[in-house]
C-alpha cells in the first residue's frame, strides 16, 4: 500500500512516499523514474483516503502539541487553519475523560469544559493578538483553566486536573516517533529560533501587563543550542487572577511531553509556577529531555509544594 503525507510546514510542501515493498516501489519507478520519491496517486481507495486524512489530522494535532509547549505550557503554532483550533484538545480530552470517567460522563464533562471556556474567553488578557507568538500559549492555557473550572465544580482539585492535563498531552503525542521527528525538524528550525528571539526582545518592552516577559539565551554550541529565560509568566498571571495558582505548575509539565515527542532536548530545573524567580529553558536537539519535577517520574516532585501564592509574584 502506498500513501502520501502532505506537510505544510513553514510554507514547505513536503511529500513523503512510503512503500511496503521494493516491488511496489519498482512498479512506480518504472512508471515515472523522475519522481521515484514523490508519489502522487490519482485514484485512492477508500482505505487509502482514510489513512491520508488521518495523517493530515495527525499533523495538525502534533503541531498543536508542539505548540502547546514550546515553553511554559502554552506554545502553539497552528500549521493548518481550522474552524475550531481547539478541536485537537477536545478530542484528546474526550479520550482521557472516557478512560477515567466512562462514556456518558466524559461527554458531559467535555461539554461543560467547552462552556467554561466560552465563559472564560472575555477574561483572557489581550497581549497583542496574532502579532505576538505568545498569544496562543496563553489561549490554550486558558482552555485547561476552563477544564479545571468544570472539574472543580464536581469536586476535583488542581492535582487531579493536573494529571488529566498531562494525559491529554500524551494522547496528542501518541504517534509514530519517526513522524514526530520529521514535524519537529521543520517546525523548530532556525526560523523558529529567530521568531522566538524577536518575541522575547519585544516582551522586554512590557507593552501588555498580562504578557510573558522573557530573554532569549544564545547557545554555547556545546551545552545547549538556545534557551529562554521567562521572568514573568502570562499563564501564572491568568491562573493567579482566577484563583487557580496551583494548576500552573502542572501546565509546565506539558513541556516535557512536547520536548520528548519532538526530540528537542529540553532541560529545565525551575519555573515561576513553583516559586522560582524564572523559568530556565535550555534546548539541545537530540539529548534526553529532563524537567526537574519529573526526575523520578509521576507523581511530580515540585520545588515548592506550597505554590498557592507563588504565581502572584508575576
Amino acid at each position: 500500500m502506498q500513501n502520501v503525507y502532505h506537510l505544510n510546514v513553514s510554507q514547505l510542501d513536503i511529500r513523503l512516499g512510503c512503500w511496503q515493498s521494493n516491488t511496489s516501489f519498482e512498479r512506480h519507478k518504472n512508471i515515472n523514474k523522475n519522481h521515484s520519491f514523490i508519489l502522487q496517486r490519482r485514484h485512492l481507495s477508500e482505505e487509502d483516503h482514510n489513512i491520508k486524512m488521518n495523517r493530515r489530522k495527525f499533523i495538525k494535532i502534533s503541531a498543536v502539541t508542539a505548540g502547546a509547549t514550546l515553553i511554559g505550557g502554552g506554545t502553539i503554532y497552528i500549521m493548518f487553519k481550522d474552524s475550531d483550533p481547539l478541536s485537537p484538545f477536545f478530542e484528546a480530552t474526550q479520550k482521557v475523560f472516557t478512560a477515567r470517567f466512562g462514556d456518558d460522563l466524559s461527554a458531559t464533562l467535555v461539554m461543560e469544559t467547552k462552556q467554561a471556556y466560552e465563559a472564560l474567553r472575555p477574561e483572557i488578557p489581550y497581549i497583542g493578538g496574532k502579532g505576538n507568538m505568545f498569544t496562543e500559549w496563553l489561549n490554550y492555557s486558558a482552555y485547561y483553566l476552563a477544564m479545571y473550572r468544570a472539574l472543580s465544580a464536581r469536586g476535583h482539585n488542581a492535582d487531579d486536573v493536573g494529571k488529566l492535563i498531562f494525559e491529554t498531552y500524551k494522547v496528542m503525542a501518541d504517534y509514530p516517533k519517526w513522524f514526530l521527528r520529521i514535524v519537529g525538524r521543520f517546525k523548530y528550525g532556525k526560523k523558529y529560533e529567530e521568531k522566538l528571539r524577536g518575541a522575547a526582545a519585544a516582551s522586554q518592552k512590557r507593552k501588555y501587563y498580562g504578557d510573558f516577559v522573557s530573554s532569549f539565551i544564545e547557545g554555547d554550541s556545546e551545552n545547549f543550542d538556545y534557551g529562554l529565560d521567562i521572568t514573568e509568566c502570562a499563564i501564572c498571571k491568568l491562573y493567579g487572577a482566577q484563583g487557580a495558582e496551583r494548576l500552573a505548575r502542572y501546565m509546565c509539565l506539558s513541556d516535557y511531553v512536547v520536548s520528548k515527542a519532538f526530540n528537542r532536548g529540553l532541560v529545565r530545573y525551575k519555573t515561576i509556577a513553583e516559586g522560582a524567580e524564572k523559568c530556565d529553558f535550555r534546548y539541545k536537539k537530540g539529548r534526553e529531555t529532563f524537567v526537574y519535577p519529573l526526575r523520578e517520574g509521576w507523581p511530580p516532585k515540585f520545588l515548592d509544594d506550597h505554590t498557592e501564592l507563588s504565581c502572584r509574584r508575576c
